[in-house]
């Protein structure tokens, strides 16, 4: 029987060497290997008669705890388990979510209807009081002799006034 130690892989000869040997080939590649191989057939007989010699007289030593020593090669050679389907857990929600967002924005226009309603919005029956109205004209000189200015006071109000202005296109006026 061939054995190879190594860890580089068999070749297909020697893979096909080995199924012949374990008996994995069907008849008729078995055929065709005894062909394409002389002596196939002979060492094949001399491995089955050295497989029934050992069996035969080399038995195998009862072992004490049998049964641990068994669940500790099984545990060695059995494939890993496939890892459990895990059950899909709920992300926790990160520093901001949409709600939170929500919330914030929600309280937000809250405080700002608030804060206009008790700073900025007169109460009704509440007397408003502004401020007087100030302006002072300094110039109602023009270099134009046509244009005569002219001051209006009235209801506390100044008005210039331009007299000699040429009225405007209708397409000027928006």
């Amino acid at each position: 029987m061939f054995m190879s130690n190594s860890d580089e892989p068999l070749s297909p000869a020697e893979e096909k060497l080995l199924s012949y040997f374990d008996g994995r080939l069907t008849p008729a590649e078995a055929a065709a290997f005894e062909q394409e191989t002389p002596g196939a057939r002979e060492s094949l007989e001399e491995q089955q008669q050295l497989r029934g010699i050992l069996a035969k007289h080399s038995a195998a030593p009862a072992l004490p705890y049998a049964e641990f020593f068994n669940r500790k090669v099984l545990r060695e050679i059995e494939p890993a388990p496939a890892p459990a389907p895990t059950v899909e857990t709920r992300k926790a929600p990160g520093l901001i979510s949409l709600w939170k967002l929500v919330f914030a924005g929600a309280f937000c226009l809250l405080a700002a209807f608030g804060i206009y309603h008790a700073f900025i919005l007169p109460q009704p029956g509440a007397k408003v009081a502004t401020a007087p109205y100030f302006a002072e004209v300094l110039s109602v000189k023009s270099d134009d002799s046509a244009l005569k200015p002219r001051l209006v006071h009235e209801d506390g109000l100044t008005v210039v006034m331009i007299d000699g202005l040429d009225p405007m296109d209708e397409d000027f006026i928006f």
